[in-house]
């Protein structure tokens, strides 16, 4: 009880994710913070360097409310752009490599930046093509001899005494872009530190400060893999970040650095999975996975369950509504000593305190315990708005929900569990096929890697990759078995008209299946 009070107590005293900052650097100044294949970062040396940025950015007249792009690789530079915008309360934007120079110079014709850092060997292009789009914008380019070293040495570290509100714009970040005009999301200060908090609530255990946490995320930091930072940092743990991801990667950066903790997305589980048991004798420093981003496979957690141990946690969020929406926590995906039953393994756990989610269906009725229909969640961890506030309606609701765009349901104990997005379901003579549900069934055949049913010309067809024991087994076999597994469990107009087999499923740069180019690819192949 003592314990829990004073946690409380704790929580209670960050009010801004620059806290949890100033907090650590005052406690854990020797710590190593960041570790990559060529840097290591303490606790002191960002604080040393972000203060830096912070007078270099002042000295430039930038101020809070102001906009800053970046694209730079996960290594100091971004943790030190990171940790002066949050002091200064600048608006920060981070791409990818990924991100088109094209890109980024659209999203500055939106939102224009008063400053743009690039590493010009990450983002290719990138400073020329976003100079020619806008002149007169101050551009710094990381690098030894380039001038943003040169600028951070110039300056002195300052402490700014900006104030800051909850309220205040934190972030602004872009859909891609692919379903229609890219979206600019506002995210604030107390969102953020508001999911931080939930969070800590709704874990069994509270951080150990004192504990060595070393964390490594397998995705990205311009998605769902930057949800790792503050609890590392307010641990006073170590992150490891990766360069490029492959399973045998991930597997040897656990090794080299002893990775106590992962987070990865379902498909990157399942890659551990296919990953010979030989190996895990390399994961053995790991006693706790985090997954999500996207539906687990119950058959595929069980596996992982059985194999590592109860040490795997998930929840459900989405950029718009930071998690926990819902938790469901290591012991969670146990029941009496044994592995609990799907009906728990294939929910995303129960949602959390503090957080409202209903269902509803098409004319926005709320729908009994059980029935399907579209997830709206209210929640204090929500995004402020859309860059084009025109774009919140009929997504932010006067009553406060927004919807997420995701389909689902409730079951009588709370769970959340979520199915599929609206662009995915399936219309059938028997009803609307809801893939997921007979995804799931897929699953249990054991040659099975990862699948996906998409509607191809209007009928359902099943794309599957295979696991590596059975790649070289006949196709027609297991093509049929899995058609006889299906037509037991499934009702004949959700069964899939054929099977379609590839070698592995295209996956997004936040190592996500991208069920559109499977859909777009084999329509493309069949009006060929």
């Amino acid at each position: 009880m003592f314990q829990k009070l004073l946690l409380t107590w704790f929580l209670s005293k960050l009010k801004l994710p620059r806290d949890v900052h100033r907090y650590a650097f005052a406690k854990f100044s020797s710590r190593v913070l960041l570790k990559t294949a060529d840097t290591t970062l303490t606790y002191g040396e960002l604080e040393d360097r972000s203060y830096r940025l912070v007078a270099a950015w002042q000295a430039m007249e930038l101020e809070k409310g102001d906009i800053v792009f970046a694209q730079v690789r996960a290594e100091k530079e971004l943790f030190e752009i990171r940790t002066a915008a949050l002091e200064l309360g600048i608006i920060l934007t981070t791409f990818h490599k990924a991100h088109p120079a094209e890109f980024i110079a659209y999203a500055a014709g939106e939102a224009p930046p008063r400053l743009f850092i690039v590493d010009p060997s990450y983002g290719v292009g990138s400073a020329e093509t976003v100079h020619t789009a806008i002149a007169n914008l101050p551009i710094w380019k990381t690098g030894t001899d380039e001038n943003y070293e040169q600028t951070l040495a110039a300056h002195q570290p300052i402490l700014t005494k900006t104030k800051i509100a909850p309220d205040d714009s934190m972030a602004l970040g872009f859909t891609s872009g692919t379903t229609g005009v890219p979206k600019g999301l506002i995210s604030s200060h107390g969102s953020a530190i508001t999911s931080l908090k939930m969070m800590i609530r709704n874990l069994e255990q509270a951080p150990d400060r004192s504990a060595i946490n070393i964390n490594l995320t397998a995705i990205p930091l311009v998605g769902a893999g930057s949800g790792l930072v503050m609890p590392t940092i307010l641990s006073g743990g170590t992150l490891v970040l990766m360069d490029e991801y492959s399973p045998e990667h991930l597997v040897a950066t656990v090794k080299k650095f002893s990775a106590t903790r992962l987070f990865v997305t379902p498909s990157q589980l399942i890659d551990l999975l296919d990953m010979p048991k030989s190996t895990d004798k390399d994961l053995a420093t790991v006693s706790h996975i985090v997954y999500g981003t996207a539906p687990m496979p119950a058959a595929k957690l069980e596996e992982a369950i059985k194999r590592f141990g109860p040490i795997f946690q998930q929840g459900y969020g989405q950029a718009e509504v930071l998690p926990p929406v819902s938790m469901l926590s290591s012991g969670g995906h146990m029941k009496g000593g044994k592995i609990a039953s799907r009906a728990i393994l294939s929910s995303c756990g129960k949602v959390v305190d503090g957080v409202v989610v209903r269902i509803v269906d098409e004319e926005g009725k709320v729908m009994p315990t059980g029935e399907m229909g579209a997830v709206q969640v209210n929640t204090p961890t929500r995004f402020k708005t859309y860059l084009n506030p025109a774009q919140n309606e009929g997504v932010i609701l006067e009553d406060g929900f927004f919807v997420t765009g995701d389909h689902g349901y409730l079951d009588e104990e709370n769970y959340l569990h979520i199915l599929d997005r609206q662009p995915d379901l399936i219309a059938s003579g028997g009803g609307m096929i809801y893939p997921r549900l007979v995804e799931e069934e897929v699953h249990d055949h054991p040659a099975v890697k990862e699948c996906c049913l998409v509607a191809v010309g209007q009928q359902p067809v099943l794309c599957v990759s295979l696991r590596q024991d059975f790649a070289n087994n006949p196709k027609q076999i297991i093509k049929d078995e899995i058609l006889d597994l299906l037509s037991s469990r499934i009702k004949e107009w959700q069964m899939p008209t054929t099977i379609e087999f590839v070698d592995a499923m295209p996956r997004s740069l936040l190592g996500k299946v991208l069920r559109r180019e499977v859909r777009d690819a084999l329509n493309a192949e069949q009006e060929a």
